[in-house]
């Protein structure tokens, strides 16, 4: 295929994603106000559930607070509370430094090895981005 060729396809191709991910914004918004909708119809809760039956479908809306802790405030009052409650309140999430671990391969692939046995790796989605450059 000449670079002509695989250029036009290119452009086709980058144009229908931009037309896809216009038709998706779109369907979005509709979703959301149809969403907004039935929410009214429905009722929501400040927190839980709440469901309302139709002839044909049963609508249940969800609602709720995301909480987040702040962990300077948390270490200064953590020790005015039981020990056992404070410890069934905050969890601590053990995570993967990624940067590190690229680094350890590279520099030490012995210590890499190890530690790759407690490591499962997966590829992700392939990312596509397109942006327009010139008119038509």
């Amino acid at each position: 295929m000449s670079e002509s060729n695989d250029a036009s396809r290119l452009d086709k191709l980058a144009y229908e994603l931009e037309q896809a991910k216009i038709a998706e914004q779109v369907a979005k918004n509709n979703r959301l106000a149809i969403e907004q909708q039935l929410s009214e119809v429905v009722g929501v809760k400040d927190e839980g559930s709440h469901t309302l039956n139709g002839a044909y479908y049963k609508v249940t809306t969800s609602a709720g607070y995301t909480r987040t802790l702040d962990e300077k405030k948390w270490s200064e009052i953590k020790d005015r509370i039981p020990l056992t409650i404070a410890n069934n309140l905050v969890r601590t999430k053990v995570e993967l430094n990624i940067k590190q671990l690229k680094s350890l391969q590279s520099l030490d692939p012995a210590q890499y090895n190890i530690v790759a046995e407690a490591v499962t790796t997966k590829p992700k989605k392939v990312s596509v981005r397109k942006r327009f450059i010139g008119g038509f």
